[in-house]
């Protein structure tokens, strides 16, 4: 097995990656991606990241790797609390092409720290492949001024329309209909379905639970002032695990509800992205809240 393909198998197998993290290695370490960033988490398998870094190495691949920090995730739901847990430490991995674009890179976080964010996106979204109309987008909305021309239910709708539309991409699209993101994205799911067919066809993969579903907060963008407040996009989190994992989905509603309403919903799971159909109203959780707790230093 040639060095390539070894890493990409590393890819596919390794549970010290998630799906959005293996979607863009693959697509860096096939030359469909000039650059990248990605998570690698350790729990008892710290073997993964030597063994990610070797494999890094022998394919003349240069990276910067940050420090480790902890992540949590829920570990259980009880009755009014959605309790989490530390699980372990991830480590980020910035990943370039060749020099110059590591260069480019470093004089983008240069500028960030600089708080020049448009020279910092333009940089940014070269670095990274993006279209230039979606970067120019972005610029323009960067902060909540940029919001003034929407209703609210119709930017976060584009937003959801975007994800379905266009699973295999990292960046937000100018549009659903983007010419450009639509030759990427189709690009891109051709060089994973050669590349990595075993990763593609469990990420496409659909499906379908009915399970209950607790209102959580809603999504808002601070100082944004919106045209018309005509929507809600709440949080959603499973009461109950699917295949052993509480989940947190984005669901896009005109409907206002409580936090800490139960729904039973159809939740269906495609790609890294989950469309939620309300059945009915079936609970409420009073004063739901998260809990956390931290080990001592």
């Amino acid at each position: 097995m040639d060095k390539k393909r070894e890493l990409l198998k590393f890819i596919e197998d390794s549970p010290a990656l998630d799906n959005n993290s293996k979607l863009k290695a693959i697509l860096f370490i096939t030359g469909a991606k000039p650059s990248t960033y990605v998570h690698l988490r350790i729990q008892k398998n710290l073997h993964d990241k030597h063994k990610f870094e070797e494999l890094l190495e022998q394919n003349s691949i240069s990276f910067e790797v940050g420090r480790a920090k902890g992540y949590e995730e829920i570990a259980d739901v009880k009755g009014s609390a959605a309790v989490w847990k530390m699980k372990g430490t991830w480590y980020g991995y910035d990943l370039f092409s060749n020099k110059y674009t590591n260069e480019r890179f470093l004089e983008y976080i240069m500028l960030l720290k600089q708080q020049k964010h448009s020279e910092a996106d333009k940089i940014g979204g070269q670095v990274y492949g993006y279209p230039t109309c979606c970067v120019n987008k972005f610029i323009q909305e960067h902060n909540a001024k940029g919001m003034r021309k929407y209703n609210y239910y119709e930017y976060y709708k584009q937003l959801h329309d975007s994800d379905a539309s266009f699973p295999f991409i990292a960046h937000t699209p100018c549009s659903p209909k983007c010419a450009e993101t639509k030759k990427l994205n189709k690009k891109y799911a051709a060089a994973v379905k050669k590349w990595a067919p075993k990763f593609y066809k469990e990420y496409a993969k659909k499906k379908t639970y009915t399970v209950p579903v607790i209102v959580d907060i809603e999504s808002d963008i601070p100082g944004a002032r919106w045209k018309k407040k005509d929507g809600h996009d709440y949080v959603l989190i499973t009461q109950k695990p699917i295949e052993g994992k509480y989940y947190l989905v984005s669901w896009l509603t005109k409907a206002a509800f409580k936090r800490g309403t139960v729904l039973k919903a159809k939740v269906t799971l495609q790609y890294d992205y989950a469309r939620v159909n309300p059945l009915e109203k079936i609970g409420e959780l009073k004063n739901f809240h998260h809990e956390r707790k931290f080990a001592k230093l």
